[in-house]
This record gives C-alpha cells, sequence and structure tokens, in this order.
C-alpha cells in the first residue's frame, strides 16, 4: 500500500489500457500518458522536433476531452525531461520503471539540490548510498509506483500550485513508496517527512498555500520568509533543521506570541553567528540562542 497517498481525494483504479491507473477527481478523469516505453519516448521525441520548425502535430485523443486531464502534461519542461531519462534508464536495462530510478534523476535537479541544501544534506551522499544498495538489491517495483504521478498531483493541489515540478515529483515519492522502502531510510537520514516538504515547498517556490492558523507549519513557513529576510540583510544563511529549532523553542509559549518568539530566536542566533563568524546557523547554533 502507498504511504500516504490522500486516497479520499482520488479514486483509484486500473487504466483500461497502457502504463498506470486512472482516478476521478471532482468530475475529470485524471490519467497519465507518460510510459516507459521505447514507442511513447520516439514519439515525443518526434514531435519535440517538428514542434521545432513550427509545424503542429494532430491533438491526442486525451487532449480532445475536456473531462480528460493528463498528467504527465502538467509536468513543467525540466521534471518532463528528467522523468523521460529516468524511462530511458530503465528501458535500457529492459527492467519496469522504479521509485530508485525516478529519486537518482531527481537528486540532479536544481531544485532538489536547493531543497538539500536547506535541509544541510549531501545529495551525493544520498546517491552513494542508494548506488552501492542497488548494487546489492534488485529493485521489484511493486504496483505503488503507478500511484506517483497522482500523489504528486495531490501535493500540487494541497499547495496550490499550477504544475508537478521536481520538488512534487519527491512529494509524491514520498508518499506513494512503501513504508518499508529504502528510500524511506534515505528519507528519514535526509529528515525529510511529507510535511516538511510542503513547507519547504511553499517557501522556496513562494507558493500561495495558507496553512490552518496558529498551526506548526504555518509558524514554520513563517519564519521560513523571515529568516530569508535576515539572509539578505546579514549574508548569512539558516538550515531548515535551524527554523524548526526556534519554532520548537516556541511552543511553550502564548499562541498569538509563538510567531514573535520564534523570530526573536532567529535573530539571536544570527547574531550570535555573525560574532563567531558563521555562515551557516544550523540547529545546533540555533539551541545555543534560546538557552
Amino acid at each position: 500500500m502507498a504511504n500516504q497517498l490522500h486516497s479520499s481525494r482520488f479514486k483509484l483504479k486500473p487504466a483500461p489500457e497502457g502504463w498506470g491507473i486512472t482516478a476521478v477527481f471532482e468530475g475529470y478523469q485524471l490519467v497519465f500518458t507518460g510510459s516507459a516505453e521505447r514507442k511513447r519516448l520516439r514519439r515525443e521525441a518526434w514531435q519535440n522536433l517538428v514542434a521545432g520548425f513550427g509545424f503542429k502535430t494532430r491533438t491526442s485523443k486525451a487532449e480532445k476531452f475536456l473531462s480528460r486531464i493528463d498528467l504527465y502534461a502538467l509536468f513543467d519542461q525540466p521534471t518532463k525531461r528528467a522523468w523521460n531519462r529516468a524511462c530511458r534508464k530503465a528501458i535500457s536495462r529492459n527492467l519496469p520503471l522504479n521509485f530508485e530510478d525516478i529519486f537518482l534523476i531527481l537528486l540532479k535537479q536544481p531544485e532538489i539540490q536547493m531543497l538539500c541544501g536547506r535541509l544541510n544534506t549531501d545529495p551525493k551522499a544520498a546517491e552513494k548510498f542508494l548506488k552501492n544498495y542497488l548494487l546489492l538489491h534488485r529493485p521489484t517495483p511493486g504496483p505503488e509506483i503507478k500511484e506517483l504521478p497522482f500523489a504528486a498531483f495531490d501535493l500540487a493541489l494541497t499547495l496550490r500550485h499550477h504544475k508537478i515540478d521536481s520538488l512534487m515529483l519527491l512529494g509524491g515519492l514520498l508518499a506513494a513508496s512503501p513504508k518499508d522502502h529504502v528510500l524511506g531510510a534515505i528519507f528519514s537520514n535526509m529528515g525529510l517527512t511529507l510535511q516538511k516538504l510542503e513547507i519547504l515547498a511553499a517557501w522556496l517556490l513562494n507558493l500561495p498555500v495558507e496553512f490552518p492558523p496558529r498551526s506548526t507549519a504555518a509558524a514554520a513557513l513563517y519564519c521560513c520568509r523571515q529568516a530569508e529576510a535576515l539572509e539578505e540583510h546579514f549574508g548569512y544563511t539558516f538550515d531548515f533543521p535551524a527554523i524548526e529549532t526556534a519554532v520548537q523553542s516556541s511552543q511553550d509559549y502564548y499562541q498569538d506570541m509563538r510567531h514573535h518568539k520564534a523570530l526573536q530566536y532567529l535573530v539571536k542566533a544570527g547574531l550570535l553567528a555573525k560574532s563567531k563568524g558563521v555562515k551557516v546557523i544550523t540547529a545546533k547554533h540555533m539551541r545555543e540562542a534560546v538557552i
């Protein structure tokens, strides 16, 4: 079973044809046409080439019906290219597409590397660990892989994002991959959960999402945006664990004062960092500031 996919939002069922599954959302039929097949990749490469010369290609059947939404068409171009690279990698091995293929490709994406920087974790370390793991364990993708684009779309809806980019696809991996999957260990080592990704994506992409008032997520997002203003003014950088520590340390104060108290901790940690010549403020520095 999937890890955290919002199954109440989508009614998932097997697709009538091809790779993937269909779902129903508010009267629309969701489909995904980004199959890991040579025929599909060749056709798309030809269409891109023809479009580059200014010619129009025929409208696909999925595009003729307004009641159908192709989630693959919602991928932005960098994410679509990353997805296709993962597909080609799977095809070259004559094996089904799996979560590991997609994660390794995503680690190369600028948005994911920016996310890793905010988490103060090294994407190269995650890549090395997974590649070494795959030398000893052959991936056995289950049906959960077919939920991935729908989980990514679900996250985009939650965050009021108008496209499925690399961060949304990473969120799809968090939501759709089984709990006992090797990616679970990697995400745990990175300190990344779906809830944290929602906050980080809303911050890094400047999304118009509004978390419930007085919630920890709302306080964390507020502090992330305030931390960014401090960074621009003073030149140091906060990692996300430091911001989390500031928010957690303010939980004992009155609800209406928690945001402001957490901001005070950010400022104090910044002053300490400046006095020590520190460029990256971590959770350790924040704990020193809240004593």
